[in-house]
């Protein structure tokens, strides 16, 4: 774990964006006029060395399905049918792709104050949380490619795109507690921890969607899974997510739970129908 000296050179770096609301006092459908009742937070990990071509990957796409009317990519402002387009040309890039889905209802005003804590912010406890989830499976994957490649574990840069009603900074600072818990062993729920031999919390930034082509793309991995989950609704269609998986991360033991990570845990206990639990069969969750 690196937090002395000098801020680490990235080997990688993770762009995050997300689709849904992150809100959980009150939830749709049982609330009337609630949050949204899937939040999805997407991750696209790209070697640093290849971060440079992101900008001219993006506008070739863009122009190879003729959506130039504005210099930057927003996938809920694609029309229906270019969307898978946009997926497949981007699952056959050098890029890999992870993506949290929760089932909010679930989680309808629950609290957790030790999360609480920790996150500095309560608002953003949950926000948080799913970052966490992200950040075990993403340094994971980093840790681990690093390793084969240069025989030991390299940075990755975390790159967020801006949103209204976060409290980034406390994004940091939740990260940096994240990372004194683990080294001194003080993490509550130990299944699984970040890996902060490649995680530092002064690599960190905070961007504008419209500047930041690495982020665009991981708003294509979550608003393309938030379409798959919510079924019932005019758009909804799980061709698109289906089309990531060539780069979504996954192990020898599949996508569940690695590069699709459905929550909560005990899915079971999930209400789902037969559509809504339609993405996630796909990507191997037995339910």
């Amino acid at each position: 774990m690196t937090s002395e000296g000098s801020v680490p050179e990235p080997y990688f770096v993770a762009y995050f964006d997300e689709a849904g609301d992150p809100g959980i006092k009150t939830v749709a459908p049982i609330d009337p006029n609630g949050a949204s009742e899937w939040f999805t937070l997407g991750c696209a990990v790209v070697r640093a060395a290849n971060e440079p071509n992101l900008v001219d990957l993006v506008r070739d796409i863009k122009a190879s399905i003729f959506s130039t009317q504005s210099p930057d990519l927003h996938y809920r402002n694609l029309k229906e049918h270019k969307k898978k387009a946009v997926c497949e040309a981007f699952a056959a890039e050098p890029m890999r792709f992870f993506v949290v889905v929760s089932h909010k209802p679930n989680m309808r005003r629950y609290r957790n104050p030790a999360a609480e804590k920790l996150s500095v912010h309560p608002n953003d406890y949950f926000y948080n949380y799913c970052i966490r989830v992200a950040l075990e499976r993403i340094s994971d994957w980093c840790a681990a490619r690093s390793i084969n490649e240069t025989g030991e574990p390299k940075h990755v840069k975390l790159v967020f795109s801006r949103r209204g009603g976060h409290s980034y900074r406390h994004i940091q600072t939740y990260i940096h507690l994240l990372a004194n818990q683990v080294r001194d062993g003080r993490i509550y729920q130990t299944a699984r921890v970040p890996d902060f031999r490649v995680i530092d919390h002064r690599l960190i930034e905070v961007i504008d969607h419209n500047k930041s082509a690495g982020c665009q793309i991981a708003d294509v991995v979550a608003s393309a899974f938030f379409q798959a989950a919510n079924a019932g609704t005019k758009k909804w269609n799980t061709a698109h997510a289906e089309s990531l998986k060539p780069r979504m991360a996954s192990t020898s033991e599949g996508y569940a739970n690695e590069g699709v990570t459905l929550l909560p845990w005990r899915n079971w206990t999930c209400r789902l129908t037969a559509a809504q639990k339609s993405i996630f069969r796909f990507y191997g969750y037995q339910m």
